[in-house]
């Protein structure tokens, strides 16, 4: 392995490792999935033959997500361990965080947009997550399938969910990014070199 390619490695471990910490010692993930999951809350499907709602609430030193379900005469109250979709936030920020030589336009750039399409990510993972729950609950009961929990379809989601790929996706794509930018460097100064 080349030693640029090292140092890189080396340094994406640093920025990760030191944003796993702050993550363990403040409580940065159920802060990014309380917020995942309000906005996922606000998109539940209502009606008059259904009533559906999704918290987080902290037991004692865990959270749980607390999914009320209602379809016609079916009840139901789920309790799931959270999960920590927001992982994939952190890895896109610690690569972000670890590629050299951004601008600061550049690096804001990846902050913000970048983040909130992470985070986007996140929430679609949530969102696929309580579709199964429901699914499973409602097939418990004797119902037949519903139409799902949000007018979206969450299927892509689901398979990259079920995979790992849903985390894997940021990398990929920071990959590509990260290449094509030092590809166009690469070749900025032969184009000058000609001129």
């Amino acid at each position: 392995m080349p030693r640029f390619a090292l140092l890189l490695l080396a340094r994406f471990a640093l920025v990760y490792g030191l944003l796993v910490w702050l993550c363990a010692s403040v409580p940065v993930y159920a802060f990014l999935e309380g917020a995942a999951t309000r906005a996922a809350a606000a998109g539940l499907r209502q009606g008059a033959m259904q009533s559906r709602s999704l918290v987080l609430e902290r037991r004692g030193d865990a959270f749980v997500y607390v999914y009320a379900l209602r379809v016609g005469t079916v009840s139901r109250s789920l309790e799931q361990p959270y999960h920590k979709h927001a992982f994939v936030l952190v890895l896109f920020l610690a690569l972000v965080l670890a590629t050299p030589g951004l601008a600061r336009r550049e690096l804001a750039t990846a902050f913000f947009a970048g983040g909130a399409l992470v985070f986007l990510l996140c929430l679609a993972m949530l969102m696929s997550d309580v579709a199964v729950w429901e699914r499973a609950a409602l097939a418990e009961a004797g119902v037949a399938e519903t139409v799902g929990p949000w007018p979206v379809p969450l299927g892509f989601i689901a398979g990259l969910h079920r995979t790992a790929a849903a985390g894997l996706l940021p990398v990929i794509v920071w990959a590509f990014f990260a290449g094509s930018r030092a590809g166009s460097r690469a070749r900025r100064p032969s184009a000058t070199s000609r001129a």
